[in-house]
């Protein structure tokens, strides 16, 4: 991936991240983004942005929303949390998902943890700026930086 791809792709997750932050609400506009911007790289450069078939991250995009869709259904996911997860895979493929999955949920928990903490951090207000919910997507495009970098790679360990 270009530097070009990977600056655009780090600015996307971190408005991403922002946006579920502050917001609470992941925009569609900046999911579709994603998801065309996984469609442009192909079409220029014959690949999807992080390596891969296009096969490998339509499977991927279609487990994401098979998978996680009952989560929302149940009420314990946003509606915003399984498009981005839909798009993450559609980009990478199974790799970048399950590594997004993985380092966002270990991050999620460590939000948790602090929100169950009686008397808080000092000097952190943790638990007044969540509200008690947790971000998931601004966990999930924080997760997916150092693998946009190339810093975690789960693509060696999974087939």
């Amino acid at each position: 991936m270009s530097l070009a791809a990977q600056l655009l792709l780090s600015f996307w997750a971190g408005a991403l991240a922002f946006a579920d932050w502050r917001h609470r609400r992941l925009p569609n506009a900046w999911l579709v983004f994603g998801f065309a911007f996984g469609v442009v790289h192909l079409a220029v450069r014959g690949a999807m942005p992080f390596g891969g078939s296009p096969l490998d991250a339509a499977v991927a995009s279609v487990a994401a929303l098979f998978c996680f869709l009952p989560l929302y259904a149940a009420g314990w996911m946003g509606a915003g949390d399984v498009k981005f997860l839909a798009v993450i895979g559609w980009l990478g493929g199974l790799p970048l998902l399950a590594g997004a999955l993985l380092y966002g949920s270990l991050l999620a928990g460590g939000l948790a943890l602090l929100l169950m903490q009686p008397g808080g951090l000092p000097g952190v207000r943790v638990a007044g700026v969540l509200r008690g919910r947790i971000p998931y997507g601004s966990c999930l495009a924080v997760a997916l930086l150092p693998q946009l970098w190339g810093w975690l790679d789960l693509g060696s360990v999974l087939p």
